[in-house]
């Protein structure tokens, strides 16, 4: 029986448009190199841009996430150390404001216009847990994202990846979520766009799961929704 829902957060909730991040990490390099002036070193901002570039190839290995790209602090002594400057806490301090601010100069959009009321439906019958791998923009700042883009509310538990130091499809993270909401994994499901990190990750850890988001070439026995609105029926016949 479930008993509680787990959503992802990017590509479910909210999406960028294709050069969003590019722009932001603009934004970003700019931020930097103005702070390190204010240090007096000077360095090239397409210098630092690059580096805030890799950092996303990074990323998608799971093995390169699971060590250094975690937090942004540790992204932005990263930059710092690919333009030889020495990431002191001082440095790096000055420069986290602005580099996790950039998502609000290029704010992300819903995935469904009417994610609002859908979520707030859903929570009226079952819990609502956040579980969100983190990139460039922390947790306590999605947060904001989450308030500006009136889908915070309907939320009861919130698991970031940078906060809790496990990244999705880790085990770790799951059984976090199940300690959080204080339930047996098989009474939780997690709707996720991912097959590997949310709807695979969450069954290896003894989770329901289900994709967000119909695919060609995926095992027949895979549950999916396309919409967040088909999301409560799903679930009652799992139920069943």
């Amino acid at each position: 029986m479930i008993r509680a829902i787990s959503l992802d957060l990017w590509k479910t909730l909210i999406l960028d448009h294709d050069e969003d991040e590019a722009l932001r990490d603009r934004v970003r390099a700019r931020a930097i190199r103005e702070v390190l002036g204010e240090h007096g070193v000077a360095v090239s901002e397409d210098g630092l841009y690059e580096s805030l570039r890799r950092i996303d190839v990074l990323r998608r290995d799971i093995r390169e996430m699971r060590d250094w790209t975690l937090t942004t602090s540790n992204q932005i002594a990263f930059v710092l150390t690919q333009a030889s400057v020495y990431p002191s806490r001082e440095v790096v301090d000055a420069v986290l404001p602005q580099y996790e601010a950039a998502i609000f100069q290029l704010m992300p959009s819903l995935v469904e216009s009417d994610a609002p009321q859908l979520l707030t439906d859903l929570a009226q019958h079952y819990p609502l847990s956040l579980t969100s791998n983190t990139g460039k923009t922390s947790g306590h700042v999605l947060l904001n994202v989450l308030d500006t883009l009136n889908i915070r509310m309907p939320f009861t538990h919130f698991i970031f990846s940078d906060e809790v130091l496990y990244l999705k499809p880790d085990k770790g993270i799951w059984q976090l979520l199940v300690v959080t909401n204080e339930l047996k994994p098989e009474e939780i499901v997690h709707v996720g766009d991912s097959y590997r990190m949310d709807y695979q990750g969450a069954r290896t850890a003894g989770l329901q799961a289900i994709l967000f988001g119909r695919q060609e070439s995926l095992p027949t026995e895979t549950l999916a929704i396309d919409s967040l609105s088909e999301l409560s029926t799903m679930i009652e016949e799992m139920n069943r």
